[in-house]
């Protein structure tokens, strides 16, 4: 009989790590690799790893297929509830075994690294939050050289959605950063931001966009968010008549088409917050290429992009 995608367990973290790993093994191994190394902050991160003609001391094979690495994980979903010693009985499990790399993974929901990680003093020691996880996901489904199934994908999104649901990726981060190479004029034209019925998004009380390498300085108040409307004149009242009136008039979306609406503060509007100046991007992969700040959303506080020179300030 088939598993279900998500867990029956009762308990709330044996539930949350197992749907988590049930979605993981469903993907294909590059994409599993870039999650988890997003999670540890390994970019290069590998499971297996494929070689042709390595080098041995008496021979060379036409190819090699090695795995020595070993991923402890534990979740917790209550805030500063990081057990240091719980943590130390973990590791004792890596002296049993003489595995090459061995990684003792902790989610949790905290905002910051959670202190009884510091003290333990162990680099096999790798934390992330949870809403880093939203985050990494998010990234990989917009990531234009990744060809993502459309299986895959829906697995992700429901991941998401279970998180978001379970407020495990909410943080004192107010703000959704979105890519708006498009978006940034629909807003200007509609006072709305329009995506997929259905795509998650934390609670926030403010929206951002980057476009061209930055992030611009008009940081308009989320006034309503609207899952699934259909985009026909005459079906709605209000500001969301008003909006979607205005997107089929512009040309930007299909009538009779099924979207998410954010409805927004205008650039003039009192509540939108202005930035001294657009934030311009700098960030560099690893190898010193250029790398956008977001793909899809990414989440910042309110008092970090104003206070920020460069994106570097907000990650």
């Amino acid at each position: 009989m088939p598993e279900s995608i998500f867990s029956t367990y009762r308990g709330g973290e044996n539930r949350v790590t197992s749907s988590i790993l049930a979605v993981l093994r469903s993907l294909a191994l590059g994409r599993m690799e870039r999650l988890l190394g997003a999670l540890m902050e390994q970019a290069e991160f590998e499971l297996v790893r494929f070689e042709n003609q390595p080098k041995g001391d008496s021979s060379v094979p036409d190819a090699e297929i090695a795995c020595s690495c070993r991923i402890l994980i534990e979740a917790k979903i209550q805030r500063g509830a990081v057990d240091q010693e719980q943590l130390r009985r973990h590791l004792r499990c890596f002296d049993q075994t003489p595995i090459a790399t061995q990684i003792l993974l902790v989610l949790t929901p905290d905002d910051a690294r959670p202190a009884a990680i510091d003290q333990i003093r162990d680099k096999r020691v790798a934390w992330n939050s949870f809403a880093g996880l939203d985050q990494a996901i998010e990234e990989l489904l917009k990531d234009p050289y990744e060809v993502i199934s459309e299986r895959e994908a829906f697995l992700l999104r429901e991941l998401q959605t279970m998180l978001v649901e379970e407020r495990l990726s909410s943080s004192s981060k107010n703000v959704v950063v979105v890519a708006a190479r498009l978006a940034w004029d629909e807003y200007l034209n509609c006072g709305a931001y329009v995506c997929q019925p259905g795509r998650p998004f934390q609670p926030v009380e403010y929206m951002a966009f980057y476009k061209d390498g930055q992030i611009l300085s008009t940081v308009p108040r989320v006034a309503e968010v609207v899952d699934k409307v259909d985009l026909v004149k005459g079906k709605y009242e209000g500001r969301l008549a008003d909006a979607i009136a205005t997107v089929l008039d512009s040309k930007f979306r299909p009538e009779g088409a099924s979207q998410k609406i954010f409805l927004l503060t205008r650039p003039d509007d009192p509540q939108t917050k202005r930035l001294e100046r657009s934030i311009r991007n700098t960030l560099r992969s690893a190898n010193g290429r250029s790398v956008a700040f977001t793909q899809g959303q990414r989440y910042v506080s309110l008092d970090d992009l104003l206070k920020a020179a460069s994106t570097a300030d907000l990650v």
